[in-house]
């Protein structure tokens, strides 16, 4: 799979977030290599099957991303840039992304 990276800015905190599809082929579940982009923070972003995207446009994934990766912003551990941290997008973050 060749790398498409794509921006998008974060609806509530409005942070620059870089985003790279990294599922492989054959691999269950889609998952994303995303970055802040001015603060250099990093996450492994995972949408399984079990998230309720089936029929989800791309736009309503990737805005669940972004609200996935606010989310995981704002609860502790604090995050620092130089780590990658796992994330998971959740059936809520995908309800409030098609809404």
């Amino acid at each position: 799979m060749s790398a498409v990276f794509k921006q998008l800015k974060s609806r509530k905190l409005n942070i620059v977030l870089q985003l790279t599809e990294t599922t492989s082929a054959g691999q269950a579940d889609r998952t994303w290599e995303v970055h802040d982009v001015e603060r250099n923070r990093g996450f492994k972003v995972t949408l399984g099957r079990g998230a309720g995207a089936r029929g989800a446009s791309e736009d309503a994934i990737e805005a669940a991303i972004g609200l996935a990766v606010e989310r995981a912003l704002t609860t502790p551990p604090e995050k620092v840039s130089g780590s990658l941290y796992d994330v998971e997008v959740s059936a809520d973050d995908l309800s409030a992304a098609r809404s």
